[in-house]
């Protein structure tokens, strides 16, 4: 007889990030509802993690943690975990009910000014030689079989490769570009760890939502005369832009 009754595994899962640059909650609050209210479908019961790296010490000890978590649950948000506060800030942030989640590691100045050397000799040797703008050395995922309304799919660390159609309803999810070799339906979200040069090709464009490195676009009938169509969707600047694929 097997006696578990539970499993606990770590997954990589999407999570929108909520950095703050002011404690003014009504503030806050109303752009929150603005952002949500363009893309409900996006935001409605999504997570956030808060992120409080751009609040120095003193500004930070205005925050109403408590009155925060409010906000973000009557805005139709689940709130994950506060990060970036100092040490003997935390004890705070677990009395508010927030769970206390590790900052992004920071470099320090001697490590930034050795990668803006790096970056520097980077630019000049690719400004001598040809080079592939994307890394080579992607893995990439084929995904054989349609993704149902419901269904997930999240390729961590390459590009998505779709042999058929994806329905409303449901994700498709990749670090590099998607290509969908189908009908495109649901939301598709390319570059979701901010690879701007990501891409999304289909052979069928009726997707619910399109997103690239986090800029996103709620398809709409109006929105393009490509819809049905095949397509390719790239990011310019801040600005999705689709183009007919021939």
């Amino acid at each position: 007889m097997n006696d578990t009754v539970m499993e606990i595994k770590g997954e990589m899962s999407m999570l929108n990030v909520l950095h703050l640059h002011s404690t003014d909650l009504q503030g806050i609050g109303e752009q929150l509802q603005k952002k949500r209210d363009e893309v409900p479908s996006f935001f409605m019961n999504s997570p956030v993690v808060v992120d409080c790296s751009g609040l120095d010490e003193h500004t930070l000890l205005d925050l109403d943690l408590a009155g925060l978590k409010t906000t973000l649950t009557d805005l139709m948000f689940v709130p994950v975990g506060v990060r970036g506060v100092p040490e003997e800030q935390q004890a705070t942030v677990t009395k508010a009910g927030w769970s206390v989640l590790r900052a992004k590691p920071k470099s320090n100045k001697a490590d930034a000014e050795a990668l803006d050397t790096e970056a520097e000799a980077e630019e000049q040797a690719q400004e001598a030689v040809a080079v592939v703008e994307r890394p080579i050395a992607q893995v990439s995922k084929v995904i054989e079989r349609p993704v149902r309304s419901g269904q997930q799919v999240f390729v961590e660390e390459g590009d998505a490769i779709l042999l058929t159609h994806t329905s409303a309803g449901s994700e498709v999810m990749a670090s590099g570009s998607i290509h969908g070799y189908g009908a495109l339906r649901g939301r598709v979200l390319a570059g979701v760890h901010g690879d701007t040069s990501a891409r999304i090709f289909c052979r069928s464009l009726d997707a619910e939502l399109i997103a690239i490195a986090g800029r996103y676009q709620l398809l709409d009938e109006g929105d393009t005369n490509l819809r049905g169509k095949p397509a390719m969707i790239r990011l310019d600047g801040e600005k999705l832009i689709i183009e007919a694929l021939e």
